[in-house]
């Protein structure tokens, strides 16, 4: 960030490494979020940071899509799409969303950041190992502004929700959150963002969700004590007729639910749950559930059990590790 700001640019695409592993090309496409529809000679604005051993290079573009930009005869290394900083644009943006599980009252933790999937995977790590979890919501299906302040509102009275006002800029390393406190919220509610219209005097929302008990509420809070011990029984009984680690880590991966599934996925990245054993590409995380139990067996071999119990610990499903 310090750089880019002392060459008078603003980061406006996603940092990617990409290596040719053969042949020439022509031309590649990369990515940015900037909204181009209001910004006049458009191409001049861009450009493309070239990162290598010798420093840092500032390349132009020839041609500027409304997602992407164009970079003819590329020479590959780390690249990332810039814009001259300056002025006001609007921006693609997400709208991260992070709750304290088992606790007497609900705390979220709401970002407001670019369409950086970079910048969400660091979010994502910090939160995750805070012992937060995720809450799956759409992002604003609208340009957003950078530079300017947007406020974060709940439709139910017991709400509590500071700042008042964050202000959406690129922020690579500790983005500022809103906190949302809710003693023992009895119902669903909304979150909506809102930016103020210096013209009309008003807030105008840009972003609306609806946030349902069962996005955040566990088996644990929605059954008493008794009803839990018997399913926790009845999973170890079931469990205990599987004979063998595969089928044991298909069976308890099984009761993970998408979001952790994601979590558990993301920790299998993690040096501490690894130690020194080899670390599974992230391309090959995409598969299934069956998919992920044979990764586990080829890589970590024995051992897969007892990675999976590190995990499990840290999504805090020890239900699980008395599974295995």
């Amino acid at each position: 960030m310090a750089r880019m700001a002392n060459m008078k640019y603003m980061p406006a695409g996603p940092l990617i490494d990409i290596t040719a592993v053969a042949g020439k090309l022509d031309e590649v496409y990369l990515p940015h979020w900037i909204c181009i529809d209001d910004i006049p000679k458009i191409s001049n604005r861009f450009a493309v940071l070239h990162i290598d051993d010798c420093g840092d290079v500032v390349e132009k573009v020839s041609e500027v899509t409304p997602s992407h930009v164009k970079l003819p005869e590329p020479v590959f290394s780390p690249r990332a799409v810039l814009m001259k900083a300056g002025f006001p644009v609007k921006i693609s943006c997400n709208v991260l969303i992070y709750y304290k599980p088992n606790t007497p009252f609900l705390k979220l933790h709401v970002y407001m950041i670019p369409h950086d999937p970079a910048l969400q995977q660091a979010v994502d790590k910090k939160k995750f190992s805070d012992g937060y979890k995720i809450i799956q919501k759409p992002r604003p299906d609208k340009y957003l502004k950078m530079q300017q302040g947007f406020t974060l509102t709940a439709n139910i009275d017991t709400a509590s929700i500071l700042p008042e006002k964050i202000t959406l800029r690129y922020d690579s390393q500790d983005p500022n959150f809103y906190e949302v406190f809710i003693e023992n919220p009895d119902r669903n509610f909304c979150l909506t963002l809102a930016q103020k219209n210096k013209r009309k005097q008003q807030c105008e929302p840009v972003w609306s969700c609806e946030i349902r008990k069962d996005d955040y509420q566990n088996s644990a809070h929605s059954e008493d004590k008794h009803s839990v011990d018997e399913h926790l029984s009845a999973l170890m009984k079931k469990a205990a007729t599987v004979t063998t680690d595969r089928e044991r880590l298909w069976y308890t991966l099984g009761h993970l639910k998408q979001e952790e599934l994601k979590e558990f996925k993301w920790f299998l990245q993690d040096s501490d749950i690894l130690a020194d054993l080899p670390r599974i590409p992230q391309s090959r995380l995409d598969g299934d559930r069956l998919d992920l139990v044979d990764l586990m067996l080829q890589t970590y071999s024995q051992q897969s059990m007892e990675v999976t119990k590190k995990v499990f610990r840290k999504i805090n499903r020890k239900d699980l590790v008395q599974m295995l």
